[in-house]
């Protein structure tokens, strides 16, 4: 108790302790592991949500809503469809300028979920008289939900004398929030040890041409799952980069190569990972595919299958989804795969020199002149990351 009062002494939040607060907080303790890694992923996360915090004028132990939402996830989804590290739902984040498409979600997006979040705070304490308790309890439930407990109870405005005429979830979500907070200010008081910070240094570079992941770690080096993890924003592994720069999180050790080899990288094999979907049934006949310039043969790219792989496993590899690797294969999706059998995961285009006709072949002048199909590969379409 003397612990936790120490803890709420300096900050605007009141110095409670009931069988609630005291049931989260040895639930928190029990679970070292999981305060292990929060711990390590609080190194990279807490940061930046203090910034955010502090720039609309929310108190920064705010940040460990962000544990109990989503223990610090960026791509966590509940079951109503809340998403990201701050668990916004579609209608609120839209609100809050988090924009949703087929290739991105701002909802998992740290920085700009962030930003939404510590906004949507002090939109709410302003609603509920300054009261940071009442406006975490309406973050979880809705102010709607607050307001008719307030009206229940006769007026009253302390969490804990609304807290019977609230909705179960929020009744836990204010003693889990002391919880973690207890938990991971006195974590070495337990034996807990911080795990090893998930990500070093990292920077931004702003991306002007449309980029697969996998175009980035095949010249960079970079491994795709620290990719995805600093780049969660991005549901298929596609930078959809076109007329709007859009910004790429990455360790600073490969910053500079990224801005030197930028044309080599989105130059890399672009026709697999860029393809269209129109010409699926031409690329299993291995049609000869032609445009006004130069003629074209499609040459499968292969994956040999190893031990304990799955479609679905190969297709997050490839950043595809298993219907498509199914449908390249001509395989159900619930075909059984074995070790060392080869899978086909795209196309690409080998060019053909064209041969220049003469005066008299007007056959195959005719043929090249009157065809201006331009097809690209298929085989690179990503999932969406759950």
């Amino acid at each position: 108790m003397l612990r936790l009062k120490a803890i709420t002494d300096e900050t605007v939040f009141p110095m409670v302790f009931n069988p609630e607060i005291r049931n989260y907080i040895l639930l928190y303790l029990k679970r070292k592991q999981q305060v292990s890694t929060l711990l390590g992923l609080a190194k990279y996360y807490f940061p930046m949500f203090e910034e955010s915090l502090d720039k609309y004028g929310c108190p920064l132990e705010l940040r460990y809503l962000a544990v109990i939402e989503s223990a610090l996830n960026p791509n966590a989804v509940s079951r109503a469809g809340a998403t990201g590290l701050w668990q916004f739902m579609y209608n609120t984040g839209k609100l809050y300028g988090l924009e949703v498409t087929t290739l991105l979600d701002d909802r998992r997006d740290p920085q700009k979920a962030t930003d939404a979040a510590a906004r949507h705070l002090k939109d709410l304490s302003n609603i509920f008289f300054g009261d940071w308790v009442l406006a975490m309890a309406a973050y979880n439930c809705g102010a709607g939900n607050v307001k008719k407990a307030i009206v229940r109870s006769g007026g009253k405005t302390n969490f804990w004398e609304i807290y019977n005429y609230l909705p179960k979830e929020t009744r836990g979500y204010i003693p889990a929030f002391y919880g973690a907070w207890y938990a991971m200010q006195y974590y070495d008081k337990y034996g807990i040890t911080p795990t090893t910070a998930r990500f070093g240094q990292v920077d931004t570079v702003q991306v002007t041409d449309k980029i697969h992941f996998q175009q980035i770690t095949s010249v960079l080096g970079i491994s795709l799952d620290e990719l995805k993890a600093l780049n969660p924003i991005y549901k298929k592994n596609i930078i959809p980069a076109s007329n709007t720069p859009m910004t790429l999180v990455l360790p600073v050790k490969y910053v500079s190569n990224f801005i030197l080899l930028q044309d080599s990288i989105k130059n890399y094999e672009k026709d697999v990972y860029f393809s269209s979907p129109t010409v699926a049934e031409s690329i299993f006949n291995k049609e000869i595919v032609i445009d006004s310039n130069a003629e074209y043969r499609l040459e499968a790219r292969y994956h040999i299958v190893k031990a304990g792989e799955s479609l679905s496993i190969i297709a997050r590899k490839y950043g595809t989804n298993i219907t498509e690797l199914a449908k390249l294969n001509k395989m159900s999706i619930n075909t059984t795969i074995h070790p060392n059998q080869r899978i086909i995961v795209g196309y690409k285009k080998i060019l053909i020199p064209k041969v220049t006709s003469t005066p008299t072949d007007t056959t195959k002048t005719n043929v090249l002149d009157s065809t201006a199909t331009i097809v690209n590969t298929i085989g690179a379409d990503s999932t969406q990351t759950k």
